[in-house]
């Protein structure tokens, strides 16, 4: 006599599949809802890599004459903004092929991001009070220590911002440069790359100081070099810069957030759909 099976017949995954997209109504919105947020989280993460780049232009060896790590923090962000973008894509694929394992990783992965997020938050935070005093004391160190061997640094920074020493260009005169005497009395000298026309004329590979040779008391300084320090250039331009990767970074904090709990929500129902199946 033949036994009878009494157990449920096997689903093929085009079955499973088919019952995947009868979840309902509350399941589709998630899933459309999680690869909307994917897609604005990839646009953030690619704003980041942009701002980063955007960073290590502005910085490109402005920041040589300093023992800041501030150039670092940039790669760090285009590395992050790298990992935002692929972390987007698992996401997407995850929802769209309702893949309970891609979408733990990728709640795994946002919980990590938000943490890494809200501790370079806090650090940034803190030391947005120290950037001013930091490079202050770098300047200072640099222009007292000057040397022509070492002066393509600094002269890099005072082309390319079109500054002059720390707080003023009068600094130069108790520097390590060289100033020239005029009937027996010594007048300030500043190095070319504080000139008017230094971003276009200076070379450094053959720095040229004429320009910028017994300024004196002319009345006439300002109309032969920039006058204004390289240390207000050098602070605003890097506050700026922590402003709009601050306002990238609630961006991103909220969209982790959000795109955790639907990761979660969306495995959930998932899971509970394919439980149902072996019960």
């Amino acid at each position: 006599m033949d036994s009878v099976d009494f157990s449920p017949p096997l689903r093929s995954k085009q079955d499973s599949k088919m019952g995947l997209e009868q979840l309902g109504l509350g399941h589709q919105m998630m899933r459309y809802c999680l690869i909307a947020f994917n897609i604005v989280f990839f646009v953030a993460g690619f704003g980041l890599m942009v701002v980063a780049a955007a960073g290590l232009t502005w910085m490109d060896g402005v920041f040589d004459f300093s023992r800041s790590d501030i150039p670092v923090s940039q790669i760090l962000l285009l590395v992050v903004g790298l990992i935002i973008c692929v972390v987007t894509v698992v996401g997407c694929y995850g929802a769209e092929k309702d893949n309970v394992y891609l979408l733990k990783a990728y709640a795994g992965f946002l919980i990590i991001l938000l943490l890494l997020t809200l501790i370079g938050g806090i650090l940034a935070f803190k030391m947005k009070n120290q950037i001013r005093s930091r490079i202050q004391e770098d300047l200072m160190d640099f222009l007292k220590g000057w040397k022509p061997a070492n002066r393509k640094a600094f002269d890099l920074a005072q082309k390319k911002l079109q500054c002059c020493g720390v707080d003023n260009y009068t600094e130069w005169e108790n520097s390590g440069f060289p100033q020239q005497s005029s009937n027996g009395s010594s007048t300030l000298s500043v190095p070319g790359s504080c000139c008017i026309r230094a971003l276009v004329e200076f070379d450094l590979a053959a720095p040229n100081d004429t320009c910028g040779a017994n300024l004196g008391n002319d009345t006439t300084v300002a109309q032969k070099i920039n006058t204004e320090g390289c240390l207000n250039k050098l602070e605003s331009g890097v506050k700026s810069h922590i402003a709009t990767v601050a306002v990238l970074g609630i961006l991103l904090l909220f969209v982790q957030v959000i795109g955790i709990i639907f990761a979660c929500l969306l495995a959930r129902g998932i899971q509970n759909y394919q439980y149902s199946l072996i019960a």
